[in-house]
């Protein structure tokens, strides 16, 4: 019996040996994912490998990472995480950090640890892998933040020619990419910035307006020159005075007296025949000669004159000529007066006798 009992206690202390040996060479299952992990592309050299107890350590704070990631200790997991990835980097390690980052609200640090991880995902991580490039691609996509500030506060703002409503100090939120912020402001000079915003980035622009430079002065006025004067137009022509008829009515006048004179005389004339032919005389015939020559003269002058006084009193003025020599020669004629002369002269020849008239005006 005691010997039966003592293979059966040898048999026991065997197995549990064994089981313990089992247990030491079993990891976790991530960190044994990590170790199956195929090298990095590139043929780079790898590192010196860590010797068993660097390699327990870094399961130690891989295990105390988990634990404390899964309690919301995202702070305090990073370092465990951080502390074994510094033993040996593992994909699972640079995703579990880029998660704690994430959850930090370092997002641009988070993008990095996770390209890490992405660069060389386990075949059994290709379900993380997805997940972790369609968070990666929702964080690229986030805005950056602008705190957009002046001096002196209240500039309006203008982001790529679009008016913002609030005016400094204020903060937008910005597409990934360049933009143009344009700030004004009454009485202040303009300015422009270029800015690069990242995604899911906070920067702060800050710009100073330079007051605007006082206005030139206005130049001096002009003295105008005056345009030189235009002589004004030379006055119209006074009308023509109407043409006198005084010598119309004195050379009719005339005409009448003459045509008397020549009635009278013809009489006579006619008087003397008829006492010639009753008894002829020398003396009768001389008056008859001398009566009927006084009547030719005088019914010679009545028509002269006769006809002198229709033309005047037909004859019409003249119109005003049109040059200013015209005018002026109408204008010395208006002046002076009108002087009518007639002059009469006496004809006397061997057996005639007679007189004429010189009219002037």
């Amino acid at each position: 019996m005691r010997t039966r009992s003592l293979r059966w206690g040898s048999r026991l202390l065997t197995g549990v040996v064994v089981a313990g040996a089992l247990a030491c060479l079993q990891a976790p299952s991530a960190w044994a994912q990590a170790n199956n992990a195929p090298p990095p592309a590139g043929g780079a050299a790898k590192p010196a490998a860590p010797g068993k107890g660097d390699l327990a350590a870094a399961k130690k704070h891989y295990a105390e990472g988990e634990k404390k990631y899964k309690a919301g200790d995202f702070a305090g997991a990073e370092t465990e995480f951080k502390a074994a990835n510094d033993i040996k980097s593992a994909p699972p390690t640079e995703r579990y950090i880029g998660l704690c980052e994430d959850n930090l609200g370092h997002l641009q640090t988070a993008v990095d640890w996770y390209d890490k991880f992405l660069a060389h995902v386990p075949d059994k991580m290709a379900d993380k892998g997805d997940e972790i490039r369609k968070r990666e691609g929702e964080i690229k996509a986030l805005p950056g933040k602008v705190h957009i500030d002046s001096t002196p506060p209240g500039a309006s703002i203008t982001i790529d020619d679009k008016p913002q409503s609030a005016p400094t100090p204020t903060d937008v939120d910005l597409a990934p990419g360049q933009h143009t912020i344009k700030l004004t402001e009454t009485g202040r000079l303009p300015s422009t910035k270029q800015v690069d915003v990242a995604y899911a980035s906070t920067q702060t622009v800050s710009v100073s307006l330079d007051p605007e430079p006082p206005a030139a002065p206005p130049p001096p006025p002009v003295a105008a020159t005056p345009p030189p004067e235009t002589p004004p137009p030379p006055p119209p022509p006074p009308p023509a005075e109407p043409r006198s008829k005084v010598p119309a009515y004195v050379t009719g006048g005339l005409a009448i007296v003459a045509a008397g004179v020549g009635t009278v005389f013809g009489i006579m004339t006619l008087s003397d025949k008829s006492d010639f032919d009753k008894n002829p005389t020398t003396s009768t015939a001389d008056n008859g000669d001398t009566h009927a020559l006084i009547t030719d003269m005088a019914f010679g002058v009545a028509l002269t004159f006769g006809v002198t006084s229709a033309v005047l009193f037909l004859t019409k003025d003249e119109p005003p000529a049109t040059s200013s020599a015209a005018a002026k020669a109408v204008t010395a004629k208006a002046n002076d007066k009108k002087h009518v002369t007639v002059t009469p002269t006496p004809m006397v020849g061997a057996h005639s006798g007679g007189a004429g008239l010189t009219v002037r005006f």
